[in-house]
């Protein structure tokens, strides 16, 4: 079978996203089996000499014509035909070794397009539709509303919908009353690295608390640093080490606060000096860092199927986190990880002091989590559930 995958970026190695990592795990493991495993993605590349790996880019003439409509629209608004570019790239690699199946994103509603362009199979797996991943102000905006309404009118057309959390994929169909023929969950893969470095107990600093996440209102960053706050009037020696890209918050203007200034607005000093914030690192950096903390917190108010999350639990960190989206999905309170309620630092706090306080409970819940996602998100068993998924859909569209 010949398989392809849109990702909007590649490698993992020098960019980390969740349809990244997805389609990073996908590959390897349709490979191993003997697949063929086409990725198309935008950009330039970046010492990737796999011939499979097809960089997207938009023509002389489309250069100019996305120039020319800058003339009469925000430039915001030309990603949207963006799809007629990867249709293209797709048709051409299509005609030279035909493809079997495409599998994307829903991001713009681009797949509905690319189906009709490719008169190729296509599935569509749910990473995280605008209407539950936008925050409020940019929902609201004309960009927002039109990427929203992009997406609906593309999944009225769609034949197959795939999410790895029956959450979000329930919510999908609910809010658009959607029938396509195919509907369920596969989970995302992550596969084991015998380089990983594992966490225990005796190595990790028991006073400290990692965060892997954007600066930003959907990861819930601001609930995690009040949780942060309560948790420091009960252990003035924690420390919070904040690793990821800086998007800021919402203000009342319609502008962002980014991270210096919104702690400084709504902390004292006193509390700046117990947070370490990292920025982005790379994945073996994060990976060392999880095994230094005694837990790894995810504050999120909207998740599908979080890889920071999963990369935690296969390291056997203890890991708390909201109970938004699919979270619950992964996380079994009290057994795989602790799960405070969404946008409620109070609560965050008090599961956090549970780990905090009892060190041992910690260890035997990172040990059950890695247990938990070696036997069910292992790339072998997702590469199963896929084939069989996209075996029907080719059948079906025959």
């Amino acid at each position: 079978m010949h398989i392809a995958y849109w990702s909007p970026a590649w490698p993992l190695e020098r960019f980390q996203n969740g349809i990244i990592t997805y389609v990073h795990w996908m590959k390897r493991e349709l490979e191993r089996r003997g697949h063929r495993v086409s990725v198309f993605t935008e950009g330039e590349g970046h010492s990737v000499s796999d011939p499979d790996i097809h960089f997207v880019r938009r023509r002389l003439r489309d250069r100019a014509l996305r120039r020319l409509s800058r003339i009469w629209q925000s430039p915001e608004f030309n990603v949207f035909d963006y799809s007629a570019v990867i249709a293209s790239a797709i048709s051409a690699t299509h005609r030279r070794d035909p493809i079997d199946i495409i599998e994307m994103e829903e991001s713009f509603g681009w797949f509905a397009d690319i189906e009709r362009r490719t008169s190729l199979p296509l599935v569509v797996k749910l990473h995280g539709p605008a209407f539950l991943t936008m925050p409020t102000n940019e929902r609201d905006t004309h960009f927002g509303r039109e990427k929203i309404a992009r997406e609906e009118r593309a999944f009225r057309l769609a034949t197959a919908i795939v999410s790895p959390s029956v959450s979000t994929l329930a919510k999908t169909v609910e809010r658009y009353r959607l029938r396509p023929k195919e509907a369920r969950q596969i989970v995302n893969p992550i596969g084991l690295d015998s380089t990983l470095p594992l966490w225990s107990l005796s190595e990790c600093e028991r006073n400290t608390i990692l965060y892997v996440g954007r600066f930003d209102k959907i990861k819930g960053a601001d609930v995690l640093l009040d949780a942060f706050a309560l948790t420091l009037k009960s252990r003035p020696d924690s420390r919070l080490v904040f690793v990821g890209p800086d998007f800021g918050m919402p203000a009342m203007d319609g502008k962002h606060i980014q991270f210096e200034a919104y702690c400084a607005l709504h902390f004292p000093p006193e509390f700046r000096r117990c947070v370490d914030f990292r920025g982005r690192l790379s994945i073996q950096e994060i990976a060392t860092l999880r095994t230094r903390a005694i837990l790894t917190v995810a504050a999120s108010r909207s998740e599908n199927q979080p890889y920071a999350v999963l990369e935690a639990m296969l390291q056997g960190c203890p890991v708390v986190s909201t109970d938004a989206g699919g979270c619950p999905e992964i996380i079994a309170s009290g057994e795989t990880g602790l799960l405070a309620k969404s946008e409620n630092a109070s609560d965050f706090a008090q599961q956090i002091l549970e780990i905090m306080e009892h060190p041992e409970q910690a260890a035997a819940l990172g040990f059950a989590a890695r247990r938990h996602v070696i036997d069910n998100y292992a790339p072998a068993k997702v590469a199963d559930s896929a084939i069989e998924m996209y075996e029907r859909v080719i059948a079906g569209y025959r």
